[in-house]
């Protein structure tokens, strides 16, 4: 008997073993799905918070707090008291002082050793720029999106693409030090992508202004900005070399000469400064190129590494004419146009000329008449078959002269007047 007892004993032995593996082991699958899961949430929040959202959901007052502004008393964004904010404006004051922008002597400048030494330099001068529209379904002025800025002038002068404003109802600065004080939008030129903001206050500290025009293929910069979320990812660092020092790119329809990088540049990026190993800031981040082109199948390429800055110094010219008339007049009558070479125009028995692709909204293009499908053939007795053709007559006169465009639609020839319009006016 004592055998099978024995026998008996260690089968139970075993089988207690066997389960207290398993609890221990089911003990340890929970653990794990909840850190994953928690990670999981993590980064679903994050995305969200850069997602569209339905208006309701994009409350400001169930964001971040807003800190004490310095030296400015500002309520909360969909109070009562919201009529007593700073409304923005395209005609900056008569007394608007002027853009006081932080240059150095060539003495003054001096290379920094390290990376996060020019980061620790540059970093309070950068901040985010978010505004704000009114909700369709209780008018209240509520976040709508937001980007990145950099300080110039101590007397709180910001810099920003034009992108990040259009539209907004209000605009918001967001310092690094946590506060955020309403701006006004002196002026924005929507061709070059370029915005003027201003803060009350002085003492602000101003990024020294760069030479972009000396800029050499190879040299180290820095990116500093706001990805995602002007709250989520503030002052995110990414470094990188000059690619390219003038590419003439198409963004949105707008022909303009860049800095190319493969510093990181995110959307929430936008807006923000492009800085050399002296701490300088030569450029504003604008643009980056998430498709490299096509297989034969027609599926995009991604691309990386491809991001692009417009130089500084056209950025202060811009911003001079701005401050100067609250806006730079860009002729234009809405419309995106392609060539249709002869070629093109054998194969669909039709002349050669330009297509109308897109219309703006409420454009002279579209407000007189002119059709996505219309071939444009003749603007007033000039004949057109490429797309400068167009652009430059166009750009040549002033805003209220008109163009007579004889144009082809479905086998017939049409004449229609088109007044020349503002550009800044029919883009916001």
């Amino acid at each position: 008997m004592e055998p099978e007892t024995l026998n008996h004993s260690k089968h139970e032995k075993g089988t207690s073993a066997l389960i207290w593996c398993l609890a221990i082991l089911l003990c340890m699958m929970f653990i794990a799905c909840v850190v994953v899961g928690v990670g999981f949430l993590r980064v679903m929040r994050t995305q969200a918070a850069v997602s569209p959202m339905p208006a309701e959901e994009r409350s400001v007052g169930e964001a971040t707090p807003t800190p004490p502004s310095q030296g400015v008393d500002q309520p909360s964004v969909g109070t009562a008291e919201q009529s007593l904010l700073p409304t923005p404006t395209l005609l900056p004051p008569a007394d608007l002082p002027q853009m006081e922008l932080n240059t150095q002597s060539p003495g003054d400048i001096q290379l920094f050793s390290t990376i996060p030494d020019v980061v620790e330099a540059a970093s309070g001068s950068v901040v985010g720029v978010i505004q704000y529209q009114r909700s369709a379904r209780n008018g209240k002025l509520e976040e709508y999106a937001s980007g990145s800025g950099f300080i110039v002038s101590e007397n709180g002068y910001v810099l920003t693409n034009a992108h990040v404003v259009n539209g907004a109802e209000q605009v918001d600065v967001l310092f690094s030090d946590g506060t955020k004080i309403t701006a006004l939008v002196v002026g924005a030129d929507v061709t070059t992508d370029i915005a003027v903001l201003k803060v009350a206050g002085d003492n602000y500290p101003a990024l020294p202004i760069g030479d972009s025009t000396s800029l050499r293929v190879g040299e180290y910069v820095i990116a500093i900005g706001n990805p995602l979320s002007a709250y989520e990812l503030y002052g995110t660092v990414t470094f990188g070399i000059i690619s390219a020092t003038a590419r003439e790119i198409n963004i949105d329809g707008f022909v303009n000469t860049y800095l190319q990088t493969d510093a990181a540049i995110n959307f929430g990026n936008s807006g923000g400064p492009l800085i050399n190993m002296a701490g300088q800031v030569i450029g504003m981040n604008t643009a980056k190129s998430i498709t490299a082109g096509y297989d034969s199948r027609g599926n995009a390429i991604s691309a990386e590494g491809i991001g692009f800055a417009l130089p500084i110094q056209n950025v202060i010219e811009i911003a001079n004419m701005i401050l100067q008339g609250g806006s730079v007049v860009r002729p234009g009558i809405g419309v995106q146009i392609r060539t249709v070479d002869e070629e093109t125009a054998s194969e669909n028995n039709v002349p050669v000329g330009c297509r109308v692709e897109e219309l703006t909204a409420g454009a002279p293009a579209e407000k007189a008449g002119l059709q996505v499908g219309d071939i444009i053939v003749k603007a007033d007795d000039i004949t057109v078959t490429t797309n400068d053709d167009v652009v430059n007559y166009v750009r040549s006169l002033q805003v209220g002269d008109t163009v007579l465009f004889t144009v082809y639609r479905d086998g017939n020839y049409l004449t229609i007047r088109v007044t020349v319009g503002d550009m800044n006016q029919f883009n916001k």
